[in-house]
């Protein structure tokens, strides 16, 4: 059961914005965001948002009850970013194009937020509420994989008809996440076209049918 704190949270978060109090949210969220990139979650207080923003810590709490509720909605704020950005694919018909094409969307999708994705991966291993946020992001992308993945069940492309789609996704979908997460977050040295080969050829293996 959400305790009150959670319940007024979703009351600010539902309850209707004018477009002067939507743009107050945003630079608050903007404010935080840079605030948690440069010093972390841990060491980020309320003050420390409020200063960068240049607000009133009224102003803060009308939109927000805690730090941790400002981190999760600039977290969801990521992942909406991210979805929008691999939104477009490229105009291809061709099977190979298509997942080579999905998988360089992803890692340019994911560059740009891998900083505040290093911090959810981190605060996700204190903090329970985090880490349900951490495997809400996930599923998230895990989804849209799961999906794709029936679609070509149906269209009859798939190497394995009987293939295990909820796990198949879940598989391919950690195989990238975490090439990214090694790549962005971590600083492991990857050249980019080798690894976009690498993880579509992987990607292609695992789904194509050698008939087509």
């Amino acid at each position: 059961m959400p305790g009150p704190t959670e319940v007024q949270q979703a009351r600010r978060d539902n309850g209707p914005l004018t477009d002067r109090g939507a743009a107050r949210k945003r630079e608050l969220l903007d404010a935080a965001r840079r605030v948690f990139e440069r010093k972390g979650f841990i060491e980020t207080r309320v003050r420390d948002v409020v200063k960068e923003a240049q607000v009133s810590h009224g102003t803060f709490y009308t939109y927000f009850d805690t730090k941790e509720a400002i981190f999760s909605a600039v977290a969801h704020d990521v992942v909406d970013s991210m979805l929008a950005s691999m939104a477009t694919p490229i105009p291809t018909t061709g099977f190979d194009e298509r997942i080579r094409d999905l998988v360089r969307r992803f890692v340019h999708a994911y560059r740009p937020h891998a900083q505040m994705i290093g911090l959810i991966e981190q605060v996700g291993t204190f903090s329970p509420e985090m880490r349900e946020l951490r495997l809400d992001i996930r599923d998230t992308f895990v989804r849209r994989t799961r999906r794709g993945i029936t679609r070509m069940a149906s269209s009859g492309m798939l190497a394995d008809p009987d293939i295990d789609v909820e796990y198949t996704a879940e598989v391919l979908g950690a195989m990238l996440e975490y090439s990214c997460y090694l790549w962005f977050c971590l600083d492991k040295n990857f050249d980019e076209d080798r690894l976009v080969e690498a993880l579509s050829t992987v990607w292609r293996k695992t789904l194509r049918s050698s008939q087509r």
